[in-house]
């Protein structure tokens, strides 16, 4: 069912006859060899202005793929046969990979009655002559604006335009550039058909070399159109050539009516008719998800987590898993532990397989092709999706807009950073478009054709096997770069959406999981902070701070609440032990600038694995606010701290610690374990107050002023080994 109505979208057409008077019309036609993504753009604008656009040839496409320029003068002057004798039409003929019809077929007819009222055809130009330079002196001067033919566009009466089209024999003519060039200078035919260039772009504008000469303005209506602010005209045809299709890319999502200042992407609202929600799910469109694990890549275990969440049915999901990475066996294995009873089928290739990320891609697509599914999602194991319908969202948007390669738009938290590329430097790699960080914002939003996307791309079936081989184009790049410029160089569009907000980028920038550290995401707090915080803060955390949780105070002053999650405990205990190099309890210590410690302990200081930064800014970010919360009136921002460290407690070793003041203003105890899991005793005793704690809520910081008021001692630890994380603040 979904096939049918996507065919009823996208083929059909408004007709409209003008008349401007009672004898003249206008008739729009284009040829098409290859059918490409252009051709729906152009066709999508003239529906917009309710304009038929008449395709000639295109019921032979596969035939004639292979055919050139010479080619299409050919179908054209066969298509025009009929009007050979019709001096009351208008034909416009605009090339159907180089052209958005920006205007409506009245705005059109009567802007070449008026502007061109003595002439019979008249061309697009062009700042350059192209493609044989030789021919420059042969052009006629002209008072001002552009001076050489573009053949993209024309405009003329159907029988001039006739005799124009037989002037010469097009057997032997491989160029429809070449043509149109030879027969304009030809001065007595010029004369004779009263041919002239469209120097100024009253109708026509090319976008090739002189970009520079237009801005894009919007209507008091809303709708976009192109100023040319050398001659202050707005022309109605835009196209470009090869050199400039991604600057055309860009005008192209907003005139043709495709995105309003009023009313946003006009696409994207009036032809949305949620068909998936609407049918049953048996009906939905069959997809291989491909997760790419292709580089190090923090907090995977939560990708997975909300990858097994996604919202569409499993009985659609063929699940293509590749990952290169050793760090994550235990999650990849778990995930696929959990899922293979899921999905429709499921296939994993890991580094043992001794491929590639280029082959893995090419792999997932391949295995959507065999299967006969309708999409392949390759999604990279940096993406976050919060939005769970997000694959029902996209491809909605694809199946109703006809769009063959789209992303749904994530980006980096805070970040400019996304998925997409407004524009390509001259180098080929990334340059901020004017409505980049409009579109990052949701200051604009809609589905836009850009020059790169990656880390979540859907690919339709009839894309599939066009762009299988996309990832291996340029292997001096990376794969995602590859693809996207064979995308570009193949006249494949790349859209990403910002519909919605559908989730964000994990920062892998900096991430080594190969190193010397044991939990490398505990590391991650500057970099990944919300993903750092749902893993590491412990869950009742928030709830303490704004008060709907309470906060037990089981002595004077000694304030109890949830801090770190227990994951976060564990790994903490896990990297000090990792790196083993704990104290030996005596008073001289190398490690502190005076070298002597008035009351040791066994313990490892945070700077000593490097967590030194990242634990002074969970202090500042985390602890502080519950000190400014609980001991009202003090202030310290950001907080310091010189004695941050994990004390170890055991039998045989140091059981216990002698009472004393902390060198603080305010202290934390954190419990790292659970008493009777893995120790006995312990615990702590304020002195003063002859009040005991247990102490032993994994994750809970004790908080309680320092050095005058809250004299304390360790409890000795009869079994096992007890942990605790300690930090003297502002000393």
């Amino acid at each position: 069912m979904w096939r049918s109505i996507v065919v009823a979208l996208s083929l059909s057409l408004f007709i409209l006859r003008l008349d401007v008077n009672a004898a003249t019309s206008l008739h729009v036609v284009t040829v098409v060899i290859e059918h490409q993504d252009a051709l729906e753009r152009l066709q999508r604008s003239a529906n917009a202005h309710e304009i038929q656009l008449n395709i000639l040839r295109h019921d032979q496409l596969a035939s004639s793929s292979h055919l050139g320029g010479g080619e299409k003068l050919r179908i054209l002057r066969d298509g025009l046969e009929i009007y050979k004798d019709r001096s009351d039409l208008i034909l416009l003929y605009v090339d159907a990979n180089k052209a958005i019809i920006n205007g409506r077929g009245e705005e059109i007819l009567k802007r070449f009655m008026d502007s061109y009222s003595n002439s019979q055809i008249v061309f697009s130009s062009d700042n350059y002559c192209f493609p044989d330079e030789e021919l420059t002196q042969r052009y006629p001067i002209v008072e001002k604006g552009k001076r050489f033919l573009n053949s993209a566009a024309f405009i003329g009466y159907a029988n001039k335009i006739w005799e124009l089209l037989n002037s010469q024999s097009l057997e032997n003519i491989n160029d429809e550039q070449i043509f149109y060039t030879h027969r304009f200078l030809d001065e007595r035919l010029r004369n004779r058909l009263q041919m002239v260039l469209d120097s100024t772009s009253q109708i026509f504008h090319s976008v090739d070399v002189s970009k520079d000469e237009i801005t894009l303005d919007f209507s008091d209506n809303g709708d976009a159109y192109i100023t040319n602010v050398i001659h202050k005209t707005h022309p109605l045809i835009i196209h470009g050539d090869e050199s400039n299709k991604l600057m055309l890319n860009y005008l192209g999502n907003y005139i043709g009516k495709a995105w309003s200042a009023d009313f946003g992407c006009r696409d994207c609202s009036a032809q949305r008719v949620n068909f998936l929600k609407d049918n049953a799910e048996q009906e939905w469109p069959k997809l291989t998800l491909a997760i790419m694990l292709a580089k190090p890549i923090p907090f995977v275990e939560e990708f997975l987590t909300k990858v097994e969440k996604l919202e569409y049915p499993a009985s659609k999901i063929d699940l293509y898993l590749y990952s290169n990475q050793k760090y994550n066996e235990r999650e990849v294995n778990e995930f696929l532990r959990r899922v293979r009873g899921k999905y429709s089928w499921v296939e994993w290739d890991s580094g043992e397989v001794e491929i590639g990320e280029r082959e893995a891609r090419r792999t997932a697509i391949d295995a959507a092709i065999k299967a006969n599914n309708d999409f392949v999602f390759l999604l990279d194991a940096n993406v976050h999706f919060v939005d769970l319908n997000v694959i029902r969202w996209i491809i909605e948007s694809a199946l109703t807009m006809n769009l063959g390669i789209l992303a749904p738009m994530v980006g980096k938290p805070n970040k400019f950073f996304t998925n997409f590329w407004g524009a390509i430097s001259p180098s080929g790699y990334y340059q901020r478009s004017e409505d980049y960080t409009e579109i990052v914002n949701y200051k604009r939003v809609g589905v836009w054709n850009v020059p790169f996307i990656s880390s979540a791309i859907l690919i339709n079936k009839q894309k599939m096997r066009e762009i299988r081989d996309g990832f291996f184009y340029n292997t001096d790049v990376d794969a995602d770069l590859s693809f996207c410029q064979f995308a570009r160089d193949n006249d494949h569009f790349l859209y990403v959406d910002n519909q919605r907000y559908y989730g964000f980028l994990a920062d892998s920038e900096t991430f080594d999981n190969g190193g010397k550290h044991l939990h490398p995401e505990m590391y991650q707090i500057f970099e990944n902070r919300h993903l750092w915080e749902s893993r590491y803060v412990h869950p009742d955390y928030f709830g303490a701070l704004d008060g709907s949780g309470e906060i037990a105070q089981p002595c004077p002053d000694v304030y109890h609440y949830p801090l770190m999650s227990e994951i976060f405990a564990r790994e903490l205990i896990e990297e000090m032990e990792n790196f083993g190099q704990w104290s030996d309890g005596k008073n001289e210590d190398e490690r502190l600038a005076g070298g002597y410690e008035n009351v040791p302990t066994i313990d490892i200081h945070m700077n000593q694995i490097d967590f030194q930064r990242e634990w002074l800014y969970f202090l500042d970010e985390y602890v502080r606010p519950m000190q400014e919360k609980l001991f009202i009136g003090y202030y310290q921002k950001p907080v310091e701290a010189l004695m941050m460290f994990v004390v170890r407690y055991q039998p045989g070793e140091q059981p216990s610690l002698r009472a004393h003041h902390d060198a603080s203003t305010y202290t934390i105890d954190v419990p790292l374990n659970k008493r009777g899991r893995d120790y006995e005793g312990g615990g702590v005793r304020y002195v003063r107050y002859n009040c005991t704690v247990a102490a032993d809520q994994v994750g809970y910081a004790a908080m309680f002023p320092g050095r005058l008021t809250h004299l304390h001692e360790g409890l000795p630890v009869t079994k096992g080994i007890r942990y605790i994380a300690v930090s003297f603040l502002n000393p």
